[in-house]
């Protein structure tokens, strides 16, 4: 039978819990490594419209509550052992006119009936198209269709005339005993779709079955919880998936660091991460800054499986100042690696600037009193070398900022203009920022305690040469 596609539902998980209107069971690992990715688990979940498999955990700074993926089960594993014997396309519009005026409405092509099968011998062939079964339209959902027909010994089908003379106008009911499978099918023996998760409301509002889902997919080798020993004491790290089917304006290829309270694979009553880090476009890597919760953490060592993704080592060391490369003029862009969240560049410059205001309070006193002419001079030069940089860095982020503002009043004078016409509007940009106002001023701020430190460095320097 020829099945159409559905829409991709991402499913957030809902907070207040419910109850189980809907069977479910974990899923085949066989039939839920057909799913993008090949998850390998899953939840198979019984719906009035059909099978579907409910996979590809994860959790994502965006959603930290869970999204998951659901796909229809098509072919003969998802659907029940009677047969109507006729392949099937639609749904299609039928507008035409007949004799007792307009039919509108929703109908199922059929495309072949097969010799000897039930809807032949009933003289439901080619000719016809089929508008309902017992009454039912299904919404116009083909797999909704076929899993009704499959799943009792008799139905009666409304069709149309499609063929032939009359075509058109004439319309039938048909009852129709169908025939059962001598053999069961195999189990497997079935095509994942895109599902819509309407149907599936009942499940997901029960927090159990999120809960199942996280348990079935901590059992396997690729998400086996890792045990991280922080200050605060031990968490549990998960090297997430990227999403299949990306929402607009969401990174394609993101993958997220899930910090777990307790290990998910034997505590799996936790139905949510305590914290979540977005892994750096390049991957992890030793000397990358993270946050977990709130505090700052530097990536000591790491390794992933390079085959599975799988994480194998995490070793985490409170997050400190680099003095000498902030004296510099370094940014801190470096400790987070590509496509860092403005937020995150924004938390962790804000806190080495106050590691630099401490710094020039307790140490650089002591430091200015006992040093030689020569560290003091290297120690002068570094700073104003450093407030170079960083005056070009804020002078560039603030001149790309004000690009941006007027492409931005470029692009809605240019929609207003269309709007009036009637065109179509220019879209505006889902890009994620990588500067604000906020950044310049802390850099700002950067160059303030800088000349601050080189105010004290030269007096010092002035001193020793006398």
């Amino acid at each position: 039978m020829l099945i159409t596609a559905l829409l991709c539902g991402l499913i957030q998980a809902p907070q207040p819990q419910g109850r189980f209107l809907l069977s479910h069971r974990p899923a085949l690992p066989a039939l839920a490594a057909k799913a993008p990715g090949a998850p390998g688990y899953g939840l198979h979940i019984t719906t009035p419209a059909g099978q579907v498999i409910f996979t590809n955990l994860r959790f994502t700074p965006q959603n930290p509550r869970g999204l998951a993926n659901a796909y229809g089960v098509t072919g003969p594993a998802g659907w029940g052992p009677y047969r109507l014997g006729v392949k099937l396309s639609g749904p299609l519009k039928y507008l035409k006119l007949d004799i007792e005026g307009r039919y509108q409405g929703q109908w199922f092509k059929i495309e072949e009936a097969v010799p000897g099968g039930a809807a032949m011998e009933a003289g439901l062939n080619e000719d016809w198209s089929i508008i309902s079964v017992d009454g039912q339209d299904f919404g116009g959902s083909l797999n909704a269709l076929i899993t009704h027909m499959t799943t009792r010994p008799a139905i009666e089908v409304l069709a149309l005339k499609a063929k032939g003379w009359g075509y058109g106008s004439k319309q039938r009911t048909f009852k129709i005993q169908l025939r059962k499978l001598d053999t069961p099918v195999d189990p497997a023996d079935a095509a994942l779709i895109p599902e819509d998760t309407e149907a599936l409301r009942p499940i997901l509002q029960d927090l159990r079955a999120w809960k199942v889902l996280l348990a079935q997919r901590s059992a396997l080798p690729r998400f086996t919880p890792l045990p991280v020993d922080l200050p605060g004491g031990r968490l549990w790290a998960v090297r997430g998936t990227r999403n299949p089917h990306p929402a607009p304006g969401e990174p394609p290829d993101q993958i997220t660091l899930e910090f777990w309270g307790k290990d998910p694979a034997v505590a799996p009553e936790q139905d949510h991460p305590i914290a979540l880090w977005p892994e750096p476009k390049d991957g992890l890597s030793n000397g990358r800054a993270l946050r977990v919760e709130d505090h700052w953490y530097r990536i000591q060592e790491v390794a992933v499986d390079t085959a599975t993704g799988r994480l194998l080592k995490l070793a985490l060391q409170p997050w400190t100042a680099d003095v000498p490369a902030l004296l510099g003029g370094a940014t801190l862009v470096r400790d987070l690696g590509p496509g860092p969240v403005l937020t995150h560049r924004e938390a962790l410059e804000q806190l080495a600037n106050d590691a630099l205001v401490e710094w020039k309070t307790r140490t650089l006193p002591g430091l200015l009193a006992t040093q030689t002419l020569g560290p003091t001079e290297d120690l002068v030069v570094r700073i104003e070398k450093g407030l170079l940089k960083m005056d070009l860095e804020v002078k560039g982020i603030r001149s790309r900022l004000d690009a941006q503002a007027r492409a931005e009043a470029e692009r809605r004078a240019q929609a207003e203009l269309a709007a009036k016409g009637g065109k179509t509007t220019p879209a505006a940009s889902t890009a994620a920022a990588a500067e604000s106002e906020q950044l310049a001023d802390l850099l700002d701020q950067r160059k303030a305690i800088l000349m601050a430190i080189l105010g004290s460095a030269k007096q010092a320097l002035a001193n020793l040469r006398r």
